[in-house]
């Protein structure tokens, strides 16, 4: 072989060599954000189980909060019934 030809061999073997070497530091890169990627999406999942157990125990008081407006509904209109009631034998003393 000439030797022009292998200062062209060794140009493309150099070449080739810093390609293969990008490509595999591209690699490592892109691992490291698929990594980090999957710790995120950890990190939300227990995000969204907190979410959703507060959500529940928010569910929970609404229904005991409205239990206790309806409570309190009925028992304002029972004493207004028995306010009625007194004012109505008052007035006819």
């Amino acid at each position: 072989m000439s030797d022009e030809r292998l200062v062209r061999i060794e140009d493309m073997m150099g070449q080739l060599i810093g390609m293969v070497g990008k490509v595999l530091s591209e690699q490592h890169d892109m691992k490291q954000d698929i990594h980090s990627m999957k710790q995120d999406i950890r990190s939300m999942k227990q995000d969204m189980q907190t979410m959703n157990q507060s959500m529940e125990r928010v569910e929970i008081e609404q229904t005991r909060f409205n239990d206790s407006v309806a409570y309190l509904l009925d028992k304002t209109a029972q004493h207004d019934h028995d306010i009625h009631g007194l004012k109505s034998r008052v007035l006819k003393l």
